[in-house]
């Protein structure tokens, strides 16, 4: 309940005055309330704001640590992550004066965006994430709902599968030639997964083949 709510009649006495002859106690009582008031609202508008992650030094640390520590901490190496990057800051960024007024903190910037994302699809756990990236849980998870979100409209990033029959013989021979032994012969896309179409073993080569592991 607001100090308001606790007197309806006291911004009425704020605007009005008053001509009673008590008017010099009424002030003083105004008064008093007026500053529990502004108390109470800085009270509720405060909160423990962390010190957020030096990208940067982040970055130096992890080379300083190995050569592959960065790709396996972010599931890809640190050019692509830059290139990442300079893709989804039109999306991502925000303005860095009103989140200094707001926060008294440097902002949440897309390095810090995509930190908490590729962390978190990589198995990490938000309690461990948020702390290193200095931010809270509400900001966890809006970092990652917007990096999800600025990746799906991102036109850079979309899928781009062949339509003539030039491409499509292109995607073929790519395909085999980063197969092993070409067996990937004929494939001219993938989603998360590939179907191939495979010849079942008959019941004497099944037997051939229980056969000759039982024996090694």
């Amino acid at each position: 309940m607001t100090t308001n709510q606790k007197n309806p009649d006291f911004f009425h006495f704020l605007l009005h005055g008053d001509n009673d002859e008590d008017s010099e106690e009424d002030d003083e009582a105004a008064t008093i309330l007026f500053l529990a008031a502004a108390e109470e609202s800085k009270s509720r508008s405060s909160c423990y704001v962390r010190d957020r992650l030096a990208w940067d030094d982040h970055v130096t640390k992890l080379f300083e640590e190995g050569p592959t520590v960065f790709y396996h901490n972010y599931r890809m190496e640190h050019s692509s992550f830059v290139k990442l990057c300079s893709l989804l800051d039109p999306l991502l960024r925000v303005d860095p004066v009103y989140s200094r007024n707001r926060t008294g903190k440097d902002p949440i910037i897309v390095e810090i965006v995509l930190h908490c994302l590729l962390r978190w699809l990589a198995g990490g756990s938000y309690l461990d994430i948020r702390l290193s990236a200095g931010i809270s849980k509400a900001s966890f998870y809006t970092c990652v709902h917007k990096a999800i979100d600025a990746i799906l409209h991102c036109n850079e990033l979309a899928y781009k599968f062949p339509t003539t029959v030039e491409e499509i013989q292109q995607a073929a021979d790519d395909f085999r030639e980063h197969s092993t032994e070409g067996v990937m012969d004929g494939c001219v896309a993938c989603l998360d997964g590939l179907l191939l179409r495979i010849q079942t073993p008959s019941a004497i080569e099944a037997a051939n083949v229980k056969s000759f592991f039982s024996g090694h």
